[in-house]
């Protein structure tokens, strides 16, 4: 489906979204959905039933994501138009891909060496330089950002560590009675002001 669009129209990651973007978008949905009302009636089932099945825990999946993104595109223009630039970078880069492996190396009016062309022409190579430049470096960029995004996903937790013998330990001495012996073997309770319970002396 991006490869049909991606033919008559290239996307870039500007902010600003031209009207052309829009009007590809909408053309989109119409596909979509026609390829879509097909499908659901060779399958056998209704729309209600794939709607509940993309909301479903099993859709919210990383792989259930990217197998839907498509379809969701065509109702989320944000989502369109970011998986129209992805796709138009992977093909430039497959286009450059296939250039080094018929010729070896990049031409160079693809690098940064010098040509011998007209004017004109190098002006277009130029442009053509620094978009595919720009294409590697915000592929790349997107590459990371997913690496490190699964990097810093949540890990499970570790059980928390053992209750220190110290703080478990009571503090009942100090609420009991105490007892001192005396010579005569009898018990003699002892106040002691600083415990809440009695000194018994023998």
């Amino acid at each position: 489906l991006c490869n049909i669009f991606l033919i008559n129209l290239v996307f870039d990651d500007e902010e600003e979204s031209k009207l052309t973007y829009t009007e590809i978008h909408q053309e989109y949905k119409e596909l979509v959905e026609k390829l879509l009302e097909s499908y659901l009636k060779e399958i056998g089932i209704n729309e209600d039933q794939f709607q509940e099945a993309c909301t479903s825990p099993l859709a919210k999946t990383r792989t259930s994501q990217a197998i839907l993104q498509p379809v969701l595109a065509a109702e989320d223009f944000t989502i369109f138009k970011a998986m129209m630039v992805q796709k138009n970078i992977e093909m430039q880069l497959q286009a450059i891909r296939i250039i080094q492996e018929r010729n070896g190396v990049l031409p160079d009016c693809l690098t940064d060496g010098s040509d011998v062309v007209n004017d004109l022409e190098q002006e277009e190579m130029k442009i053509l330089r620094e978009v595919l430049r720009k294409s590697k470096e915000e592929y790349d960029q997107e590459e990371e950002r997913k690496r490190k995004k699964q990097l810093l996903e949540p890990k499970t937790e570790e059980s928390p560590g053992h209750t220190s013998e110290a703080a478990k330990m009571s503090n009942s001495q100090g609420d009991g009675e105490h007892f001192a012996h005396l010579p005569s073997g009898k018990l003699e309770p002892k106040q002691n002001n600083n415990k809440k319970g009695r000194t018994f002396i023998i």
